[in-house]
């Protein structure tokens, strides 16, 4: 059995997910249409174009902060904040906002410095190298964001008691990811082999359902109180590169190179391409609010 083959089945650490993103971010901003951001495509209404479709995450972030009770300088901290694309939109739609953004990735890290010079927004979007499960950022927030992140935790309870800990009373939490539509106990031998190949090829261990979130955000203090399903606005499979990704994958998994950062990005991919279409993986967008003691 191949080395990587016999790796398939450990458990992913955040060692694993820093070395993920290391190898893939120059490819993953290669491939997002000259946007700063490695979101999901969201083709919404008058989203006419792969740059916009790109972008519209951060858009749905952006009015959805708009319409929460902030004080003139509201401060948002980004857990898993890539090379900062969604903080840098935040910055722009609100320019008195105090921003900072938490990677593990050394290369996302110096990428979204250089980025926020560039752009001139370094005296107000701050970024820390470290595990969003445990860093200490020594202040509190009104909005802690996670767009394709929380998926990545080790744990699902240390992220959302250090979320809470980041939260000021009544500070809100906005979760956009993939989620299961329903419990692995029910889904089929197959759909259940896609869900192994997308949590170890894109190292997504922390990947539940909407309920099982809600459930551990309820312990830590944080209650749902805005859901929206996305999955609609997704074209799973729609581009040449999702075909050829489809065609290499099963070749790829075969081979037992899904620990590896490229070739498991090709397997994840695939696994959740079909999830999508079959619908036993949605995206979802969820606010949760921290309640007081």
């Amino acid at each position: 059995m191949p080395a990587d083959r016999s790796r398939s089945m450990e458990a992913t650490t955040t060692s694993d997910v820093a070395e993920y993103y290391d190898r893939n971010t120059r490819r993953f901003l290669l491939m997002g249409s000259g946007v700063p951001s490695m979101h999901r495509a969201l083709w919404a209404p008058g989203e006419d174009s792969p740059e916009r479709a790109i972008r519209h995450v951060d858009t749905l972030l952006a009015n959805t902060i708009a319409g929460f009770a902030l004080g003139s300088r509201p401060t948002v901290f980004d857990f898993g904040c890539g090379v900062g694309g969604t903080l840098f939109h935040l910055a722009e739609r609100f320019p008195d906002a105090r921003l900072t953004g938490v990677t593990l990735s050394p290369k996302q890290l110096r990428i979204a410095e250089r980025l926020a010079r560039e752009g001139g927004v370094a005296d107000r979007c701050a970024f820390v190298l470290g595990d969003f499960q445990s860093v200490d950022l020594g202040s509190t927030a009104d909005v802690v964001v996670a767009v394709e992140s929380f998926a990545h935790s080790t744990s699902a309870p240390d992220f959302l008691d250090n979320v809470a800990r980041h939260l000021r009373v009544g500070g809100r939490l906005i979760v956009v990811d993939d989620f299961l539509a329903a419990d692995e106990s029910v889904l089929s031998e197959g759909q259940r082999a896609r869900v192994a190949e997308l949590r170890t090829g894109w190292r997504l261990p922390a990947l539940c359902t909407v309920e099982g979130l809600t459930r551990h955000g309820a312990r830590h203090g944080l209650s749902v109180d805005v859901s929206h399903d996305l999955t609609s606005l997704t074209r799973p499979g729609s581009r040449l590169r999702d075909r050829l990704t489809g065609f290499l994958s099963p070749l790829v998994a075969r081979m037992g190179l899904v620990r590896m950062p490229f070739y498991g990005n090709l397997i994840g991919g695939n696994a959740l391409q079909i999830g999508l279409r079959e619908g036993f993986v949605r995206y979802q967008l969820l606010v949760f609010e921290k309640a007081g003691r």
